[in-house]
């Protein structure tokens, strides 16, 4: 292991940020990319000089931000990089492989020459309204999360460039993000003390840690101690992570109390339990602000490397069939730890007069970058099999991203809601179209309700599809259909009642639903209303109409003529006075099938009555007839 600070100006002498190294390349360069308060974003070439240490060479410089740029993270394929800043967006860039430069309007001529790769901004992410502290991404590349002074983090489809949930429970900074490697879980830390773990799937909090208890008091009170360090820590980062199997979770800025004793340290959360920490890692020096992993898989020592271990060492806080390693970084200094074991097996100190900022790995583990406030970086270089003997194979893991489980909630949505719902309805001015065929209800179905019964319309049993039943109808809040059909109470045999409608607003659907008698079984379908006699005056508002409730509702008989309904139907109406002919009126929409799951007791038997009164409204002749080709009933007069 060899460190080497390396003596660039990385950005004008200004404090850098953040640094990440590009993964999932062809392996041939090592890319570096650096941000820092100058408002660049830049790229290096970092390669292993023969000595051991790092050589770093200039490739581009990328400018578009506006101001200080906190955070730089390349997506897991190398392809994007994403970097977020004081600005509160977030801008993805992408290498252009084209030999045509951009237009050099955010960079000096001078600078645009030096440039030996061209970076071009494809995307830019708005939401934030403060400046933007951490981004992480997901395992496939396709969703990404970051965290903001403005006291939320934000799920974001990159695809889509747009944002998915917003995260607001924190009460100061969010200072780091991760997104589990599995896909499950999205965990925030924040200089409100509180660590918070979000559920991708319910975008809700899962997990709110913050307390620790302490041990019982003098009197046998259960203390406890706030387990992270308040906004007095000087760093403005808190970067945690997840390890690469997504098996622990690793959280810097934590404090142990012991009495009066304060002791800075990484807390160390298992994925099966992330309520409460399975151990902590302590730092001798100062609070911790980063924590990354190698992205490496090592093979286990073996049985000679355990033998060297004292026998007092702790027991280990990990147990995995490989290896781990990752690093943490405390404001002055690095610690080196694997998964085989809770002490460190590197530490690396006063390398750098300033704050340390963040860290990363190179996709083979031969480099840590560091970066520092005071304007440098510095490189950790391991040597082959320093850290240990690769993998052959890494792991597989088993990833769940939003997008699939949204798919999967469709899915099982669509195959539980065959049945026409009350939400898919005609749009406002759309004229009616044919009635949809409803199946025949039978005995083992019937008295059930199902989800896309509208509100207010109960089913009991069917004897038979044949059977005539009674249909009583509620207002369905629809605009393109009739709103419903409300019975007024009845005051002596003798005084005829009529079928009155609320007004829909839409202007193809009629006003209201009237019926009389037709001579002629081969009348086309249409369900016409009664009308009332002149004596029987009751044009009320609207709102007495609809707030008028009858003890016994309007009754209207339908007849199905075959369970297949390829015939046409019979509706029957009564009439009610026979003093006037019959007058044609226009046919409403016709009713929804939906409105046929509710059934009364069939209807008396019919008898005839005399034509009805004069009519109670004008007519209205210019509406169209809804009713479908083919579809015929017949309105029998009936006492």
């Amino acid at each position: 292991m060899k460190v080497i600070t390396c003596e660039i100006v990385w950005h004008n002498k200004e404090p850098v940020y953040s640094l990440d190294f590009q993964h999932g390349a062809d392996g041939r360069i090592n890319r570096l990319a650096s941000a820092g308060v100058d408002t660049a974003v830049r790229i290096w070439k970092v390669e292993k000089g023969p000595d051991g240490k790092a050589i770093v060479e200039f490739l581009s410089n990328l400018a578009r931000h506006t101001k200080a740029v906190n955070v730089v993270r390349f997506s897991p394929s190398g392809d994007i990089l994403a970097s977020g800043g004081d600005d509160a967006v977030i801008l993805l860039w992408k290498l252009n492989d084209s030999k045509e430069l951009e237009p050099l309007v955010f960079q000096d001529d001078d600078e645009a020459q030096l440039n030996k790769e061209n970076w071009a901004v494809i995307k830019t992410l708005r939401g934030h309204l403060e400046d933007v502290y951490d981004i992480c991404w997901t395992s496939d590349g396709n969703y990404m999360a970051s965290a903001s002074v403005d006291n939320t983090a934000i799920m974001w489809d990159v695809n889509k460039g747009q944002k998915v949930s917003i995260f607001n429970e924190h009460k100061s900074y969010v200072q780091g993000v991760t997104w589990d490697p599995l896909g499950q879980y999205i965990a925030t830390l924040s200089c409100d003390r509180v660590l918070r773990v979000y559920s991708t799937q319910t975008k809700r909090v899962a997990f709110n840690v913050t307390k620790m208890p302490s041990g019982s008091g003098a009197e046998g009170e259960v203390r406890s101690f706030r387990m992270f360090h308040d906004d007095s820590m000087k760093s403005f980062f808190r970067r945690l992570s997840f390890t690469p199997d997504g098996s622990y979770l690793l959280t810097p800025a934590g404090c142990v109390e012991s009495g009066e004793n304060v002791t800075n340290t990484t807390y160390v959360f298992s994925r099966n339990n992330l309520k409460r920490p399975v151990g902590h890692l302590p730092c001798p020096g100062k609070g911790t602000l980063a924590v990354r992993c190698c992205p490496v898989y090592f093979e286990l020592r073996g049985a000679s490397a355990e033998d060297e271990i004292s026998p007092r060492s702790p027991p280990a806080l990990f147990s995995l069939p490989y290896r781990l390693v990752f690093a943490v970084a405390s404001e002055d200094s690095v610690l080196f730890y694997d998964t085989e074991q809770s002490f460190p097996f590197g530490y690396v100190s006063n390398i750098h007069y300033h704050t340390l900022s963040d860290i990363s790995w190179s996709s083979d583990g031969s480099f840590l970058a560091i970066s520092s406030t005071d304007g440098y970086c510095s490189f950790v270089t391991f040597e082959e099999g320093e850290l240990g003997v690769p993998l052959k194979e890494k792991p597989q893991l088993h990833v769940r991203t939003p997008g699939a489980a949204a798919a999967d909630r469709k899915a099982k949505k669509s195959q539980s809601h065959k049945v026409i719902s009350p939400g898919s309805r005609l749009p406002e001015g759309t004229p009616p179209c044919k009635d949809p065929p409803v199946p025949p209800r039978t005995p083992s179905t019937a008295g059930k309700e199902l989800p896309s019964t509208p509100v207010g319309i109960r089913t009991t049993s069917v004897p038979s599809p044949s059977t005539p039943v009674g249909i009583k109808t509620t207002s369905v809040p629809s605009p393109s259909t009739p709103v419903g059909i409300r019975a007024t109470p009845v005051p002596s045999p003798s005084t005829p009642v009529g079928i009155r409608t609320t007004s829909v607003p839409s202007p193809s659907t009629p006003v209201g639903i009237r019926a009389t008698p037709v001579p002629s079984p081969c009348t086309p379908v249409g369900i016409r209303a009664t009308p009332v006699p002149p004596c029987e005056e009751r044009r009320g508002s609207q709102a007495g109409t609809q707030g008028s409730r009858a003890p016994q509702p309007r009754r209207v008989t339908l007849t199905t003529l075959q369970p297949c309904f390829k015939t046409p139907r019979r509706i029957n109406l009564i009439s009610l006075k026979p003093d006037t002919p019959a007058s044609a009126y226009p046919d409403p929409a016709p009713i929804p099938p939906s409105s046929e799951q509710e059934h009364e007791k069939p209807f008396p038997s019919d008898e005839s009555l005399q034509g009805p009164p004069a009519p109670k409204r004008a007519r209205i002749e210019d509406l169209p007839l809804p009713a479908p080709a083919g579809a015929q009933t017949s309105c029998e007069s009936n006492k």
